[in-house]
């Protein structure tokens, strides 16, 4: 047995150490307090205190024994279940253990145009369906959730809790951001910086969701910062070539500068480019699951791919048994049954 490699799993239950100093020190106060109120020396003589007691000076002795050891029995039992919810234990073995997981950052686009209905629903709508085909699929794999308009804003982190993250598409709509546009490049650039803090052995994916109406000088700049990017670009075009007005408040729909109604329409080239920059694929979103799939399925073969460093894993061995094996010991004699007699 080597104590060197000792520790407590969950160090932090130690402080329950304190509660059974806290509760003596209350009820010593308490003790000394009523023992200062209801002193009967002051109201009989000292001759007279053996005739007043209802206890002698043997059974008194006695029975501070036996409240003294009962104090301690439940003293112990405290302090054992505490050292076993801290997780005692000592030597390990190591492992060879070997981690396939992937990051996938979501870029979705809440622009106006998402409102859309050229397809059986809204863009944004069948977006939404797309993140929920990849939560349903997307195992060994942590996905993260990023929404752009004229500004990008971060809805969760890279994460496997899929069942958070399905809850928060409920919150999704266009008016979420408050500074409307199609800005693409800045969600670029905030998706790149945050991913590159993040521990992973392979290159992380970023997913753009999108109709792809991005302003020229926009898709340039989004261009250089995916070529420079270490991470691979997919992306999901939701729309239709054809279009269709952008819906506004009051039933209305949006206009231009000259007053004339805008079409919009899905920008599969703009996709496309970006796709290509950055070493990924382009699919049209529809009904079916194997746009969805088709993107999971880069994901696994750059998992498969790419070069794995082995990693060393403690495998503990556990002792909290030990100490929960002292409280049953301890508790044992409480369940003693007491027969009585009758003459």
């Amino acid at each position: 047995m080597n104590f060197s490699e000792f520790e407590f799993a969950h160090p932090e239950w130690l402080w329950l150490f304190l509660i059974p100093i806290i509760v003596g020190l209350l009820a010593w106060s308490i003790k000394y307090r009523l023992s200062y109120f209801l002193r009967v020396r002051d109201f009989a003589d000292a001759h007279l205190l053996p005739h007043l007691l209802m206890t002698g000076e043997n059974n008194s002795v006695g029975a501070k024994k036996k409240s003294g050891l009962k104090w301690i029995s439940w003293t112990m039992l405290w302090l054992f279940g505490v050292l076993a919810l801290a997780g005692p234990r000592w030597n390990y073995e190591e492992q060879e253990v070997w981690k396939k997981n992937a990051n996938l950052m979501i870029l979705l686009d809440l622009s106006e145009s998402m409102r859309v209905e050229d397809l059986p629903h809204s863009r944004l709508e069948q977006a939404l369906q797309d993140i929920e085909e990849l939560l349903d699929n997307g195992k060994n794999t942590y996905i993260g959730l990023m929404v752009f308009a004229g500004i990008p804003h971060l809805v969760a982190p890279l994460t496997d809790d899929y069942q958070t993250l399905r809850h928060l598409l409920y919150e999704l709509k266009v008016d979420l951001l408050p500074i409307q546009g199609s800005r693409l490049a800045p969600a670029l650039d905030s998706a790149a910086h945050w991913l590159k803090g993040q521990a992973t052995t392979s290159i992380p994916h970023l997913l753009l969701i999108s109709d792809g109406e991005f302003a020229a000088d926009d898709l340039q700049e989004s261009l250089a910062l995916v070529q420079k990017g270490h991470f691979y670009l997919h992306t999901l075009g939701v729309g239709t070539s054809q279009g269709n007005f952008i819906p506004v408040k009051d039933g209305a729909w949006q206009r231009d500068e000259n007053g004339e109604v805008v079409i919009s329409r899905l920008e599969e080239k703009s996709l496309q480019q970006l796709a290509i920059t950055g070493s990924g694929i382009y699919r049209k979103a529809d009904f079916r699951s194997e746009d969805t799939q088709a993107i999971l399925g880069e994901i696994k073969r750059s998992i498969n791919e790419a070069t794995q460093d082995k990693t060393l894993q403690k495998l503990w061995h556990e002792r909290f048994y030990l100490l929960v094996g002292l409280m049953m010991i301890l508790i044992l004699p409480w369940f003693r049954r007491q027969r009585t007699v009758n003459f």
